[in-house]
């Protein structure tokens, strides 16, 4: 599947930045700025973990890092009409979701070109991504719909 990059436009100047070099995380920014979404999973049962673990967790072998699909379905989403930090006025209404991935895991972003009108339990959904700036960059989260 080709990544699709979306403008993130300016960002207000405290807008909240992830830790792209926490080490746990680390693998994860990196895939994303590349347009990839690196997943971690168990080598011996091939179970997806999520949130991600240190390497050295349950005895340093047993985890690796993976390119997901960058599809699923919407578990849950709730829209937010009032920001809870003023530098995420300009989203509102936001639309916050748990994607549920295809490989399994569930993990939290937000959606884009999609209206609160137009979300349901269970739509289908694919990553974009979002350039935050040099370093980071967000994946984010569109209908399948959208997809070119």
């Amino acid at each position: 599947m080709a990544s699709k990059f979306i403008d993130g436009g300016p960002l207000h100047p405290d807008y909240p930045l992830p830790d792209v070099d926490d080490p746990v995380m680390r693998p994860f920014w990196d895939g994303a700025r590349e347009g990839r979404l690196m997943q971690q999973r168990d080598r011996l049962t091939g179970d997806t973990v999520w949130p991600p673990k240190p390497l050295y967790w349950k005895d340093g072998t047993r985890l690796e890092w993976y390119e997901a699909s960058g599809r699923g379905t919407v578990y849950t989403y709730v829209v937010a009409h009032e920001p809870f930090l003023p530098p995420l006025m300009d989203l509102l209404p936001h639309v916050m979701v748990v994607i549920e991935l295809a490989e399994g895991a569930r993990i939290v972003g937000h959606m884009v070109h999609c209206t609160p009108e137009e979300m349901s339990f269970g739509m289908s959904v694919r990553v974009v991504y979002k350039r935050l700036n040099d370093r980071a960059t967000l994946p984010v989260w569109e209908p399948a719909r959208s997809a070119t």
